[in-house]
């Protein structure tokens, strides 16, 4: 699906325009234009971008079909902008992430999504570029977007630090099998890991918005870029600092499980300990000797039991004197 919406050298906004008429309106700088894609895989978008936008085949091809980590490209004339939201997965502690590609011109943006999203959803409305969005310019309304999209981060990001925290309590305490537990683990680690590999380079990528002399983006309007780069070195610092805790987490509950280990070892080094002088008596005098004095006298039975029980009482009183247990 590709839309176009666009706010006229007089004032007023055209909604859901047909693509025929992008060209002219591209034409005069007066004119601030936005056009969303949404689903490029499913549709032919390339003609579009590179025969009206004329942008370069390789941004188009990241556009359209790769994956990238978050980056930030200068065209002179435009930039190209990856940008990762995240949200939470179905799986608990999971996050998942979606990319958004834009392109920003003096007098256009185009965003590119695989799917719908509400922050873009929520500004495709004339009355929103009336006094905003498009009516400050496509630097300001890709503000817009990126401030609305932080500010989802931060209670996602908020719950998420929260789970963490409980995990680390639950591996003490919880009842749950191993299993789910280590799952949950491995889970909330991975996710830590995705949220700073995400955030670390998008705060890169506001810092250089924010101070970098970029054609497309006015001076005026590098401040609110830099109020963005704020809140997301904050998120970027607090995604270290998760990441770090999740490891953490992962390497105590390991450790508890090599204890609990130990422990179990250690009970049956003792058992097995006990049990060997006693073998060794009862394999002595299991043996099919005729001759062995000790079998015809009728009170060795009880004696043997009596060493039986004298000889486990030593070695426990001597495995509790070496606090072994």
């Amino acid at each position: 699906m590709i839309r176009m919406l666009c706010r006229f050298a007089d004032g007023h906004v055209g909604i859901n325009l047909p693509l025929d008429d992008l060209p002219e309106l591209l034409a005069n700088p007066a004119n601030q234009i936005w056009v969303d894609i949404q689903e490029p895989a499913t549709y032919n978008y390339a003609p579009i971008l590179a025969d009206i936008f004329h942008f370069h085949p390789l941004a188009i091809e990241d556009a359209l079909l790769d994956a990238h980590v978050p980056k930030l490209d200068d065209y002179a004339s435009y930039l190209y902008l990856v940008f990762h939201i995240v949200g939470a997965g179905k799986e608990p502690m999971a996050i998942d992430s979606q990319e958004i590609d834009v392109f920003l011109g003096s007098n256009y943006l185009v965003t590119v999504h695989e799917h719908s999203r509400r922050s873009i959803d929520r500004s495709w409305d004339p009355g929103h570029h009336l006094e905003i969005g498009l009516a400050r310019g496509p630097a300001m309304l890709l503000y817009e977007l990126l401030d609305s999209q932080i500010d989802n981060f931060i209670p996602l990001i908020d719950a998420f630090e929260e789970q963490l925290e409980q995990l680390g309590d639950d591996i003490f305490y919880s009842h749950e099998s191993e299993r789910e537990l280590l799952n949950r683990l491995l889970t909330a680690k991975s996710s830590a890991l995705r949220l700073q590999r995400i955030l670390a380079p998008q705060r890169e990528l506001l810092g250089r918005l924010s101070v970098g002399e970029y054609r497309v983006v006015p001076a005026h309007v590098r401040m609110y870029y830099r109020d963005v780069y704020d809140h997301l070195a904050r998120l970027a610092n607090l995604a270290d600092s998760m990441r770090d805790l999740a490891s953490s987490t992962v390497e105590t509950h390991l450790a508890l499980v090599n204890n609990r280990m130990n422990e179990v070892m250690k009970v049956l080094t003792m058992v097995s300990t006990i049990f060997i002088p006693l073998s060794f008596i009862a394999g002595i005098y299991g043996m099919n000797f005729e001759f062995m004095p000790e079998l015809s006298l009728w009170w060795f039975y009880p004696i043997v039991w009596g060493l039986f029980v004298g000889i486990s009482a030593s070695m426990l009183w001597v495995f509790h004197k070496r606090k072994w247990f």
